[in-house]
């Protein structure tokens, strides 16, 4: 929560699963080199009210892939901020989990793609203040910790980095980004 502005997790940590082991591997002492800048740049005007992305056109979302202790299967976007730290919604997290799996560097839901690299999250942790009521969210915003695999959590490439996270308060009618799979079509 470093950069933003909202208090540390008041202890609302979670094991993402039962195999979780029971000393969790540290970071990885890589840093990625770029944050925030896309090696791809060509957009396709496709979709109702947006565009098509292309590979790579957004290197930090994440695909979350939740799997409840009810048997439920759904998904969420998020944000990669730190090679073994994604941002992600807290709405996303607040049923019982039995496991959590993470995809970087995807694109196409339809299809397994060579260039992503898939986690599994270790533990999750949830907005001390979240509040889910039936007007709005209140702090709606939790972090996943990736485990690494052979000892490593995301890698830069073309399609894998890290976003930019800013160090001050945006201005009032700053121009932003929005991305995440959703609705294609209108209706």
């Amino acid at each position: 929560w470093e950069y933003c502005d909202v208090s540390h997790c008041s202890g609302k940590q979670f094991e993402a699963n039962e195999e979780t082991p029971t000393e969790p591997p540290t970071d990885p002492p890589e840093t990625f080199q770029t944050c925030g800048q896309p090696e791809v740049r060509r957009t396709v005007k496709k979709i109702y009210g947006g565009s098509k992305a292309r590979p790579g056109k957004h290197p930090w979302m994440a695909y979350v892939d939740i799997h409840t202790t009810d048997g439920e299967e759904h998904f969420c976007g998020g944000v990669l901020i730190k090679s073994c730290w994604v941002l992600t919604a807290a709405h996303c997290l607040d049923k019982p989990v039995k496991k959590i799996q993470v995809s970087l560097g995807k694109q196409n839901l339809q299809k397994k793609e060579d260039h992503e690299q898939i986690f599994d999250a270790l533990e999750f942790f949830l907005h001390g203040e979240y509040k889910d009521t039936d007007d709005a969210l209140y702090s709606d915003i939790a972090l996943l910790k990736l485990q690494p695999v052979d000892g490593y959590c995301a890698l830069e490439t073309k399609y894998v980095k890290t976003a930019c996270l800013p160090d001050f308060f945006l201005p009032t009618g700053t121009s932003c980004f929005i991305s995440g799979w959703g609705q294609t079509d209108k209706g």
